[in-house]
């Protein structure tokens, strides 16, 4: 066999490969699975996001209960250093709390709904803003703040300045209502 026979079925045996592939992508497209832009590349980061959120306020291998006014929730240390240099700080920097037979620690000056809030972002990286009370959005704030969520800051304030600029413009429609009504009487 000549050298371009050769190449030539090299190349007929590499497109049949391919084919098989993007037969497999498209049959994976109907089963609910993410599919990948190219060949070699997996991406399953939403499942990961999930097993995570499964992990949250679960008692099964926590390793450290943190105490929020009365409330208690459970937590991974290790978690909670990866996703934030306050906890890294707090859990791993030779603070008392750091100690490892230090199983509670109690967080201060902190409201509980907001801190589930925060906690859960801290397990899955998603928040649903729309169903939360501003002010809890706005404890929320102070503690993705202090902890150095730098990114859910950014995306939270863009979110209440919205909410609060439309809230303000309705205001502002109301009493030009009520003006012109008072100017009609």
């Amino acid at each position: 066999m000549s050298t371009w026979q050769q190449h030539a079925l090299s190349n007929t045996t590499v497109n049949n490969q391919n084919q098989l592939v993007n037969n497999h992508i498209t049959n994976v497209r109907s089963n609910s699975v993410e599919i990948l832009d190219s060949l070699g590349e997996i991406n399953h980061i939403s499942s990961l996001s999930e097993d995570f959120g499964n992990l949250f306020n679960q008692s099964d291998y926590s390793d450290i209960e943190l105490v929020v006014q009365t409330e208690r929730f459970y937590a991974h240390r290790v978690i909670l250093a990866a996703r934030s240099e306050y906890f890294r700080a707090l859990l791993y920097g030779g603070l008392r709390e750091s100690q490892h037979n230090n199983h509670s620690i109690e967080i201060k000056e902190c409201k509980a709904a907001a801190f589930k809030i925060l906690l859960l972002y801290t397990y899955t990286g998603r928040i649903n803003l729309i169903k939360e009370k501003e002010d809890i959005l706005l404890d929320l704030l102070g503690l993705v703040h202090q902890y150095g969520f730098q990114q859910l800051e950014t995306s939270l304030s863009v979110y209440l300045k919205s909410i609060l600029s439309l809230k303000n413009h309705n205001l502002l429609i109301i009493m030009q209502m009520i003006l012109l009504k008072q100017m009609n009487f």
